[in-house]
């Protein structure tokens, strides 16, 4: 019941004995059980609303000891009523310290930090594998800890959070991102593989790995392979010879969560002929000022013009902010021929709005447009995989979906690791 009410977004349950009578006041007969938990953590630094008169915080740096050693455990933004905002400045003011007081510091160029001597009550749902806190939610100051003794901690330098993952392996940091835990991917892809695997199988795949606290698009060499994950070596377009995985079951999915692993990016071409493309692939990528609707519209539009080039096409929520159209090629073609056509298409839709499309990746060209990515056509590009996680909070998913959900005005991250999407007939 709890799990069911958590996949919910509800706050909890409360449940009472069978044989206990109902009765006014408090009962031990009554069970208040909360999806989200609570815990105490020291305040490490703040960010301060700059311009504010009076002064007044923005937003909390949080710390938490493990093994005497006080590490980084997140940014508290949301809870704060107007009145905590000023209190807190105040109640910080006589503890800022010059830098960090954390025992591996952490960049933070808009913190102001302070001796970690006040404490927080914070509400979370649970901690990223990296020991982050996931949705902290300010609920006040534990005042009664006031005269507790100061933090004692042990400190080592570190140059950076991703000093332990070589240069040569990160293509790309994800500073931000938030991955579901080794434990919580496991669980998840023995849920989902049969359904997946039609989509992920056998496909050479770009990696989102998260390492020892960092989160990386990976390149380079690799980790030694577990069994069930499979090499592939390919000629890369720049010259040399590179090594991509690939997977054909649940032991290989397994298999590239014990590498860290935490998004999964395939090819558009099987490894049985990697040189030719089997699919298609439309990103409507909306910029700040697209509504929604607009690229609903943009997705049906869309497949009205695949169709009169004689495609059919089925829709995919990114987990991100936009939608995939998949078009599986009943014969395949080279990938130049597909990043060829691919463009045309794009184009033809650009034309119908071009105050409000552009097929240009420039961000410049991108301001309050839709852009229609034709780019993950061509020989080694890719789009997240359909059933992978994203590696952002709530950990949402990317779902196929059917084009009536789509004009139902369904979100990109409607469905989660936790929330599955209904099977679609294809």
């Amino acid at each position: 019941m709890i799990e069911l009410a958590c996949r919910m977004n509800l706050e909890g349950i409360v449940s009472k004995r069978l044989d206990a009578p109902y009765r006014s006041g408090e009962q031990d007969s009554w069970l208040k059980q909360k999806c989200k938990q609570s815990g105490d953590f020291p305040i490490i630094a703040f960010v301060e609303k700059l311009g504010a008169k009076p002064r007044r915080i923005a937003s909390l740096y949080l710390g938490r000891l493990v093994d005497g050693k006080l590490l980084y455990a997140g940014k508290a933004q949301t809870g704060f009523k107007t009145h905590d905002l000023y209190r807190l400045r105040e109640r910080l003011d006589p503890h800022i310290i010059a830098s960090s007081p954390l025992s591996e510091p952490i960049k933070k160029p808009k913190a102001t930090w302070v001796d970690p001597v006040v404490t927080a009550e914070v509400e979370y749902s649970a901690f990223t594998s990296g020991g982050r806190l996931r949705e902290p939610v300010f609920k006040g100051l534990r005042d009664d800890l006031a005269g507790a003794p100061p933090v004692k901690v042990r400190r080592e330098r570190r140059a950076s959070s991703s000093a332990s993952v070589p240069k040569e392996n990160i293509l790309q940091l994800l500073p931000d991102a938030d991955p579901a835990s080794r434990e919580e991917l496991v669980a998840y892809w023995k849920r989902v593989h049969q359904r997946a695997l039609p989509y992920l199988s056998r496909r050479p795949l770009k990696l989102v790995r998260h390492v020892q606290g960092t989160t990386f698009y990976h390149k380079g060499p690799l980790p030694p392979i577990p069994e069930g994950v499979h090499q592939l070596n390919v000629q890369k377009r720049s010259g040399g010879e590179g090594t991509r995985l690939w997977v054909e079951d649940l032991r290989g999915l397994i298999g590239l969560v014990q590498i860290g692993a935490v998004e999964l990016h395939p090819w558009n071409a099987l490894v049985d002929d990697i040189e030719k493309a089997d699919t298609l692939v439309f990103d409507l990528d909306p910029s700040e000022g697209i509504s929604w609707s607009f690229v609903i519209d943009a997705a049906l539009t869309l497949r009205e013009l695949l169709e009169q080039e004689g495609f059919e096409s089925w829709p995919k929520l990114t987990g991100g902010k936009g939608i995939h159209l998949m078009v599986p090629l009943a014969e395949t073609m080279t990938h130049d021929a597909a990043h060829r056509r691919s463009r045309l298409i794009a184009e033809r839709l650009t034309e119908t709005d071009p105050d409000r499309f552009t097929v240009s990746a420039a961000f410049a060209q991108r301001s309050k447009r839709l852009f229609v990515d034709y780019l993950r056509n061509g020989r080694g590009t890719t789009a997240v995989g359909t059933f992978s996680p994203r590696a952002r909070l709530g950990h949402p998913i990317a779902a196929p979906v059917s084009w009536k959900d789509i004009e139902s005005g369904i979100r990109p991250d409607a469905f989660t690791m936790q929330q599955l999407p209904p099977r679609v007939r294809r």
